[in-house]
């Protein structure tokens, strides 16, 4: 049935807009030009961060169509490519997990791009997935604020879910972006808190400082 469609309605690069053929998620030259050794940042919690991109250029406009203008298909590219990065630096996990967005962010696009990306992340990379993360109090927006004001934003607003999936196990926590980490280091401590025995953290880009 995809393949039909594909004929029908074919996909686009992500990245330049090309036509793709069935079962492309990205044209080869994108691939080519864009792939690289994953970048690795280290956020406030101590914990490792990997990437498969640099926040900018056409991979900033592919996460903003993905995010803002529906356009869904990007997630199969980027959750290919987040795998791709956990394994070049060599994370260990026993599952995988997403910080979740707010009621009204899910409410207006339609869904999380989080979660879309770690479900998918997470079948590539033949590891169970879990919401294990509950958002559960209102912040600000985090793009607004300077790195100080980031990190105070969110504290106490991520709760742990699921105990039982969670103590003792090695967590891959996925995001889209990580500017500063403030929301990935957050979302660590409330897993580390409820038992977790390590956990490593991926998103499609970060930030280049």
């Amino acid at each position: 049935m995809n393949f039909i469609l594909s004929l029908i309605f074919p996909d686009k690069c992500p990245y330049c807009g090309c036509l793709l053929k069935y079962p492309q998620t990205a044209c080869e030259r994108c691939k080519t030009e864009l792939s690289s050794a994953p970048v690795i940042k280290t956020i406030f919690s101590g914990v490792c961060c990997a990437a498969p991109f640099y926040y900018e250029g056409d991979v900033r406009q592919a996460i903003h169509h993905f995010k803002f203008r529906g356009a869904k298909f990007n997630a199969e590219s980027f959750s290919e490519e987040i795998a791709r990065a956990v394994r070049s630096a060599g994370f260990c996990m026993d599952e995988v997990t997403y910080v979740p967005t707010s009621f009204s962010s899910r409410w207006k696009r339609g869904f999380d791009q989080s979660d879309v990306i770690a479900r998918k992340a997470a079948k590539i990379l033949d590891v169970p997935f879990f919401p294990l993360i509950r958002k559960t109090g209102k912040n600000k927006v985090q793009h607004e604020l300077s790195p100080e004001e980031r990190r105070k934003n969110v504290i106490g607003v991520y709760t742990a879910v699921m105990p039982e999936e969670t103590r003792n196990k090695s967590i891959l926590l996925i995001d889209d972006i990580c500017t500063t980490g403030s929301t990935l280091s957050e979302c660590s401590k409330v897993l580390l808190s409820a038992g977790a025995k390590e956990v490593n953290c991926a998103s499609i880009a970060i930030v280049r400082k």
